[in-house]
């Protein structure tokens, strides 16, 4: 009889602990769970994509033959437009400039002058460059135009009028930098040679030009530019 007792209060004992364990965790606090931190990738520059601005300079044209030449100097102002492609730290693109130029030489001539000017310079390049992150080192090779204009005067009423359009090529380096997202700045070195012409001249007044044999050009400019790029960041 006394070990009957002993069992049942053993098991009204573990009943016990076991009703008092379960009361005990329903009154402790469910742990929260919490869904992990959403990781987004932090934004990349890159070079690519299309971009336009404008640009201004100064420009040295040295017009050369018959054994003389005479340098034309001047400042220029115009447009650029292109479109960048960056693989790794590589940047393949092409680009248009335009340029509004007063490019000119003056020299007396009898009682009056003669000016000769280049009025405009456009390109059409290919550029290949190697870039630090926002840092861009560039060269570009492409075609050039341009066009001479002649205009001579006596002072006595007699004038001589010549224009010339000429084709050549472009070689140029440049360094760009991307200041902000959207908007860089670069500084610009272009060697442009040109064609020869032969400038075929109007007269007026009894002033007349005797033979106008070919001439030659070679133009040299150096630029700044502000460029908005639709790009910049990649993720």
């Amino acid at each position: 009889m006394r070990r009957s007792t002993t069992v049942w209060s053993a098991v009204a004992s573990v009943l016990f602990l076991s009703v008092c364990s379960s009361a005990f965790a329903a009154d402790l606090p469910r742990p929260a769970y919490k869904a992990p931190p959403l990781l987004t990738p932090a934004p990349v520059f890159t070079w690519t994509g299309f971009y336009i601005g404008p640009h201004v300079g100064y420009g040295w044209s040295r017009f050369s033959g018959d054994g003389d030449s005479r340098t034309a100097k001047g400042f220029l102002g115009g447009v650029q437009a292109g479109y960048n492609y960056q693989i790794g730290q590589f940047v393949v693109g092409v680009e248009g400039e335009y340029s509004f130029a007063d490019v000119k030489y003056d020299t007396p001539l009898f009682g009056g002058t003669l000016t000769l000017k280049n009025d405009y310079f456009a390109t059409a390049a290919a550029r290949l460059g190697y870039a630090f992150d926002r840092s861009l080192i560039y060269a570009k090779l492409g075609a050039a135009w341009t066009r001479d204009k002649w205009d001579a005067n006596d002072g006595a009423g007699g004038t001589a009028t010549a224009t010339s359009n000429r084709m050549g090529w472009v070689l140029g380096a440049g360094y760009e930098y991307a200041f902000w997202d959207n908007f860089s700045v670069k500084l610009e070195y272009d060697y442009i040679k040109f064609g020869s012409v032969s400038p075929t001249f109007a007269t007026a007044g009894g002033l007349t030009v005797e033979g106008s044999g070919d001439v030659k050009l070679d133009t040299q400019v150096i630029k700044v530019g502000l460029n908005y790029r639709f790009g910049g960041l990649a993720f």
